[in-house]
């Protein structure tokens, strides 16, 4: 009964693909109503989050970050749909790549890359455009429906050689060692033993330190990888960040600070959807 119900969110994801781009412009039409529906508690989650993080901002402001974000989440909706669907079509989508030697020297060497990244609006369109471009391993969170989690694999797998639950580092440290480039984003509360209480955005939260793990067992480079829309194309920068790692601590500390810093670029692009204090202030999201 599952392999039938993947079958059919699948012919559904694909045909939801055909439509025209434009539909996912507007952020009152039909289309958006009707998909918008079971998200609505998703759009508490970023109000949540965006008045926490930015209490000090006018009620006005936040509340216009909050309108964007929610519009970029319909446009999310049909590019990451894209991404799981789209065959030759993904080469019609404008990509630039900044410092992209960095990824292929280390590839060329065979040198094991942990590469990070903050989560966006636009991950899955974002990351299969790396993929098509680079060999890219991924770490996931499994979703807790599998029969969700079925539809997310088959899609991510369509341009991704590989993907680890990220609960299963040994398999992480064996690609790593085996020069692979593998995913990870670390701005999530994983709520594992492997994690420091730090700030983000001078609001306490739990942050993982398996990325410096990661690199102290392996010795693989650790580049962060930034990628935002612009217009209808896609933006990345590659970057090494390996003098992060000096220690669990710091390393939670600034890795959080970096990716402030590129949140604030374009705010309404980042993926404010995750209960990112759900730790350390669970209140927040009642």
């Amino acid at each position: 009964m599952n392999n039938i119900i993947v079958a059919l969110i699948i012919s559904f994801t694909k045909l939801l693909s055909l439509l025209p781009r434009s539909f996912f412009f507007v952020s009152n039409s039909k289309v958006w109503n009707t998909l918008s529906t079971p998200l609505k508690k998703r759009r508490k989650i970023i109000e949540a989050n965006i008045n926490y993080c930015f209490d000090d901002k006018p009620e006005e402001w936040r509340q216009a970050l909050i309108n964007k974000t929610w519009d970029e989440t319909l446009l999310g909706l049909y590019d990451n749909n894209l991404a799981w669907n789209a065959g030759r079509r993904i080469n019609n989508i404008k990509c630039e790549i900044k410092n992209e030697a960095l990824l292929r020297e280390a590839q060329h060497k065979g040198e094991g890359v942990l590469m990070l990244f903050r989560h966006n609006v636009f991950l899955e369109i974002s990351a299969r455009l790396i993929s098509e471009n680079f060999d890219i391993y991924g770490m996931e969170r499994p979703n807790n429906s599998q029969v969700m989690q079925k539809v997310i694999k088959s899609g991510r797998l369509k341009a991704m050689k590989g993907l680890a639950s990220n609960k299963n580092v040994n398999e992480t440290v064996e690609w790593l060692k085996k020069g692979r480039t593998v995913l990870y984003g670390p701005d999530q509360d994983y709520r594992n033993k492997r994690s420091v209480v730090s700030t983000f955005f001078g609001k306490d939260c739990l942050t993982t330190t398996v990325p410096y793990t990661l690199k102290k067992l392996t010795n693989c480079k650790l580049f962060y990888l930034d990628f935002y829309r612009e217009g209808n194309g896609y933006k990345f920068s590659i970057e090494d960040i390996g003098h992060l790692a000096d220690s669990p601590r710091s390393f939670a500390d600034e890795i959080n600070k970096k990716i402030e810093n590129d949140v604030l670029a374009n705010p309404e692009q980042y993926f404010w959807h995750h209960r990112r204090f759900k730790s350390q202030n669970p209140a927040i999201y009642d």
